[in-house]
């Protein structure tokens, strides 16, 4: 049985409702502003044949636990100046606060069973589960996602697409689709994991992940990968056969090939350099052609100590680099509207640090720290005003990775070294 509860608010002569959702729904409703904010208060189901609408602005919040199953249709498409929310209820939520959107491609469905335009989906395990979806595409444009466990598990048929979403301090981003599947024109930025497993990935930038950037499984074109701990983390065989135009730079390790079966795979016109550690981690058995890319040197024994392979290591393969490209031509960036941009004055001391560490940021926002161990988990977290002292003593030594973010959505990460 469905429940409905709308409250009544009245202040200073304007008034404000609230739906309150759990149980089933059996006929088609549009959510609009006059009912927002919906609050799911327990398991809530869309039925067969049944469409959900809901109108720009609106505001669906799950209680703690909640999640929605979608075997009907949703579509929710806000405006860029009035987002559709998909969050916690939670005065102070954290990722995993609710259980996220199941959806189910039944018989009655039709196609284009969920579409989202400019939604904003937080604070759950998993945003959407699309594992037993039949009915697409599914359809996602100008989303942001935060604090999620994942974003997606799994991908529906025929196929499901993120295009120009943001994708912001998750665990992880995007996750393997059994189906075609594509992010173009996407922005990852500071998740421990980035996107793994995607058929076609275009135009996306990622920076500041604490595990790996991305780890394609088909076409990779035109993206920058920047400042994270590893950019790249793939093996090249038939399926995943093609990675061209992109730009590697800043990170840690540039990229890390584990498996590389010449005569199928297309990897040119990359950039790769000013990778801290290892512009390539080469860990194949096989040897790997990896000529006509652009490593920001011509000299072949400079660029080969930046390159872990066989000269290092016998267990593994050789990379062949000739010929290398000696224009690197324009840095690549994605055009991404949605991309947060750091402009905040820090100050972090000591670091290396023992007991302690302070931070003092100059902004009157509130601040949130999140402290990432090297395997991205999270071992601290906590927000602060302009400035805050983290007690080290139960850290073990070595390296972490910090996040701290504004309100508004500014970010700054970096290391810390704990002795």
């Amino acid at each position: 049985m469905k429940i409905i509860t709308i409250i009544l608010l009245f202040l200073a002569g304007t008034s404000f409702a609230q739906t309150s959702l759990s149980g089933g729904i059996y006929n088609s409703e549009t959510w609009n502003l006059a009912g927002s904010p919906y609050t799911v208060t327990g398991n809530l189901v869309v039925f067969d044949g049944v469409e959900i609408n809901v109108e720009p602005g609106v505001v669906v919040q799950f209680n703690q636990g909640a999640s929605l199953e979608m075997r009907g249709k949703l579509t929710a498409i806000g405006t860029e100046v009035d987002s559709i929310y998909f969050t916690s209820s939670l005065a102070t939520p954290i990722m995993n606060s609710w259980g996220g959107i199941k959806v189910i491609g039944t018989s009655q469905v039709p196609n284009n069973q969920v579409t989202m335009e400019y939604v904003k989906g937080m604070f759950t395990s998993t945003f959407i589960d699309l594992d037993a979806a039949y009915n697409g595409p599914y359809n996602f444009k100008h989303c942001y996602f935060a604090q999620n466990g994942k974003v997606n598990e799994d991908g529906g048929a025929p196929s499901t697409n993120f295009d120009y979403c943001t994708f912001e301090a998750n665990a992880q981003a995007l996750d393997w689709c059994q189906f075609d599947n594509r992010a173009s024109h996407c922005s990852f930025i500071n998740n421990a994991i980035g996107l793994e497993g995607i058929e076609q990935v275009d135009t996306c930038y990622f920076r500041g992940h604490t595990q790996f950037a991305m780890a394609p499984y088909g076409v990779t074109t035109g993206c920058t990968i920047e400042f994270n701990v590893l950019g790249v983390k793939t093996g090249f065989n038939a399926v995943n056969h093609t990675f061209v135009n992109n730009t590697i730079r800043n990170n840690d390790i540039g990229i890390q090939i584990s498996s590389y079966f010449n005569g199928s795979i297309t990897f040119t016109g990359n950039t790769i350099c000013g990778n801290s550690v290892y512009n390539l981690n080469f860990i194949s058995t096989n040897n790997a052609d990896l000529g006509m890319n652009c490593w920001c040197s011509t000299d072949i024994s400079q660029i080969q100590g930046t390159i872990y392979d066989g000269y290092d290591n016998t267990a593994y393969g050789l990379v062949s680099l000739s010929p290398v490209l000696s224009d690197c031509g324009p840095a690549l960036f994605a055009s991404t509207p949605d991309l947060t941009i750091p402009n905040l004055s820090v100050s972090i001391y000591p670091n290396p640090f023992n007991e302690t560490i302070h931070f003092n940021v100059e902004s009157e926002q509130e601040i949130t720290l999140s402290i990432f161990d090297m395997f991205g988990r999270i071992v601290t977290t906590e927000k602060f005003h302009s400035e805050t002292e983290i007690n080290g003593n139960d850290l073990g030594t070595g390296i972490y990775l910090y996040t701290l973010m504004t309100e508004d959505g500014a970010v700054v990460n970096g290391k810390l070294v704990k002795e």
